[in-house]
């Protein structure tokens, strides 16, 4: 049953990957990224170039983690379909595309600061609502750069503290960011939400490599 659990996670991401690459990739290269305000605007001319990288995550909610206990987990949409997210290597001075897909519900306890955008190119985040499960109070439209998230919407984070990266994942939607990195160097990414708690408030899927946490290398 968990193949194929896993299998049928597979081709939706696959389907939902197919569907935003497009939308992403023509965003992020030579256009104005236009925000909420005429403040948040910029432009990504200076950035554009022939490659862009893809980094594409995929979460869903209740992945097992013993036998009595599903967490959530980020994985690492791969060639052979989904990959630890444990160890992720980024290139330094590239432009790079990431891709959420989230199949998780609102964690209770999510602060408004935790769904502030940082990092990202314009300091922006291209949403799209994607299922009924997100978006309850919320008024973003199908497809919108949103600067910040309100804390009830959301479900996770991937921060990266060290460089300053903070990318809010509502619930049931599909987030793209474009990061451009200039510091190489080995970083801790983590959710900053309290999700994937163990019984004991401690152990669990927070802070275990390869669920809500792991380590990016830039270079």
């Amino acid at each position: 049953m968990e193949k194929a659990v896993t299998n049928a996670v597979v081709v939706l991401v696959a389907i939902a990957i197919a569907g935003v690459a497009g939308i992403g990739i023509g965003w992020g290269l030579g256009s104005t990224v236009s925000g909420p305000s005429s403040a948040t605007q910029t432009t990504q001319t200076s950035l554009a170039g022939p490659k862009v990288y893809q980094l594409q995550l995929v979460e869903p909610m209740n992945t097992g983690w013993n036998m009595t206990t599903a967490q959530p987990k980020f994985f690492v949409v791969g060639p052979n379909g989904l990959e630890s997210s444990a160890n992720i290597t980024l290139p330094v001075d590239t432009l790079i595309q990431v891709t959420i897909v989230s199949y998780d519900t609102p964690t209770a306890g999510s602060t408004d600061s935790m769904g502030v955008v940082n990092g990202t190119v314009g300091n922006v985040v291209y949403m799209i609502n994607g299922t009924t499960a997100s978006m309850s109070s919320m008024p973003v439209p199908w497809g919108q750069n949103v600067t910040s998230v309100p804390g009830a919407d959301l479900a996770h984070t991937f921060t990266v503290q060290g460089l300053g990266v903070n990318i809010p994942v509502v619930g049931g939607d599909t987030e793209i960011a474009y990061l451009y990195l200039t510091r190489p160097g080995t970083y801790i990414w983590l959710c900053q939400t309290p999700c994937g708690l163990g019984s004991d408030g401690l152990e669990g899927a927070m802070s275990t490599n390869g669920w809500m946490t792991g380590q990016i290398t830039v270079r």
